[in-house]
């Protein structure tokens, strides 16, 4: 019995040491995602609503209550805690697979820059926030 216990604490402290090791690497910024902002970016909501209307609105609606043809995004879905933001990313870079609605993909949106993504999420984080959804 003592042999079992020892074997499966060495085995949690083994995942531990992997876990810290792997998953709290700091991004090296020459390796950086080319859909991502420059660290240190912030969003600006002021220039991510225009940007939003222009390339966004046609879907998910004037006030990101969806449409007939994109979900809203007001909806609990979305909320940082479900959707984070490197989803959002994500989602402008390179599309999305229908996974929660019946809409269809969600194309890509490479006209937009990793800026362009970084104003919009602060657009739409500040909505939800309005919203009560945070």
């Amino acid at each position: 019995m003592d042999k079992i216990v020892i074997r499966a604490a060495v085995m949690v402290l083994l995942v531990f040491i992997l876990v810290a090791i792997f998953y709290e690497r700091p991004v090296d910024s020459s390796k950086r995602a080319a859909y991502l902002p420059a660290e240190g970016f912030v969003g600006n909501e002021d220039i991510g609503q225009p940007l939003f209307q222009q390339h966004c609105s046609a879907c998910h609606g004037q006030q990101l209550e969806g449409s007939a043809t994109g979900p809203s995004l007001l909806h609990p879905y979305y909320k940082p805690d479900h959707h984070g933001d490197l989803s959002i990313y994500l989602a402008v870079y390179q599309g999305v697979v229908q996974h929660h609605w019946q809409f269809g993909n969600m194309p890509a949106q490479k006209q937009l820059s990793a800026e362009d993504a970084g104003h919009l999420l602060r657009y739409i984080r500040s909505e939800q926030k309005k919203a009560g959804l945070f």
